[in-house]
């Protein structure tokens, strides 16, 4: 492939075309940042200073891409030249410990608040989660909360590709892009591990059927839903307590089990720079030597370079997008990635 790659980046008021030398991007589902590296020549001139309005475009040779808006973070000058750092509105929420209570809002309504609070864009938010109460407290981050809160609601969130805060649920249906070996996959490894000896069982607390009830916050000794199975080897319960109703339940319920049963098949690639591709989207892999599963993979972390040596190249891993099912005889395979989050 012949194809040239070529950056362009906006710090404070000016714009650099042909003056970079090479550019690092890690992008990452929340609480994750998205940061961008850029490494100018000693001759060119930067006024640029912390705070100041960032944003960077890439492209791969097929038509460029925004891959990061944000603000300069730190300039650093060597002998070498000038290195500008980059962050997004990830930084922002990263920053931020909320102290405060919501009462009877959705997931979508607590997200927009800490983003406001961050003072931060939003984007697109697709969460349907009603809840009676919830505590964002100080032991966590702004950023956390809100990927706690989407992986409540079988979402997924991130900070979008014009410093945007967005969300949407468990990706599933056709992929976003696809990608082919001996095209743009230079390499592929597939992951499968084992299976776990009990799928997680989310429970919450509440005699309610609505989160606006005015018996939704009473507590009460039994769990929801009363048939969930007694804890044991079998059978691993996870109590949540912010979920006080039936369908809180189950919407919490159906997302363990689709990160868990997800989270069991991963993909790790390097491809050609193709600067489309983000955390959050769908994709696929064709023309792969028969021993490989292609299947469709959820990305979760995407890394973009650019280097005088190199080339530019992108990286990327994922999980099973649709959860077990979306990987044929792969998707048997089950083991937990909720790290606690529910």
């Amino acid at each position: 492939m012949s194809l040239t790659p070529a950056a362009s980046v906006v710090l404070g008021n000016l714009r650099y075309d042909t003056h970079v030398i090479d550019v690092g991007v890690s992008l990452a589902l929340l609480p994750g940042v998205n940061t961008a590296k850029i490494h100018l020549p000693t001759r060119v001139e930067v006024a640029a200073s912390p705070g100041d309005a960032a944003s960077l475009e890439l492209d791969g040779g097929e038509g460029a891409s925004i891959v990061l808006t944000g603000v300069v973070q730190v300039v650093q000058r060597d002998l070498t030249g000038t290195v500008v750092l980059l962050n997004d509105a990830g930084a922002s929420l990263s920053a931020l410990r909320p102290a405060a209570t919501f009462e009877r809002q959705g997931a979508a309504d607590i997200l927009r608040a800490l983003a406001s609070q961050a003072d931060i864009p939003v984007g697109s938010l697709d969460l349907d989660l009603s809840l009676a109460s919830y505590v964002a407290h100080q032991d966590w981050t702004a950023a956390e909360h809100v990927a706690y809160l989407s992986r409540l609601a079988d979402a997924v969130s991130s900070i979008d590709q014009d410093g945007a805060l967005a969300a949407s649920r468990w990706p599933e249906g056709d992929p976003e892009a696809a990608l082919r070996y001996g095209r743009e996959i230079t390499s592929y490894r597939v992951a499968v591990g084992p299976m776990p000896r009990a799928m997680p069982t989310v429970v919450g607390y509440g005699p309610s059927g609505s989160a606006d009830a005015p018996d939704a916050l009473r507590h009460t000794s039994s769990v929801l839903p009363s048939s969930a199975p007694e804890p044991g080897p079998g059978a691993v319960r996870r109590p949540v307590a912010v979920l006080r109703t039936p369908g809180a339940v189950a919407t919490a319920a159906q997302a363990a089990r689709t990160w868990t049963s997800a989270s069991a098949t991963r993909v790790r690639a390097d491809c050609f720079l193709v600067p489309s591709l983000r955390p959050g989207m769908v994709i696929e892999i064709h023309d792969l030597p028969d021993d490989l599963e292609s299947g469709s993979w959820m990305l979760w972390r995407v890394n973009h370079q650019i280097s005088a040596d190199r080339g530019g190249r992108t990286s990327f891993e994922g999980l099973a997008a649709g959860g077990a099912q979306g990987l044929g005889s792969l998707g048997s395979a089950a083991a937990s990635l909720v790290g606690g989050l529910l």
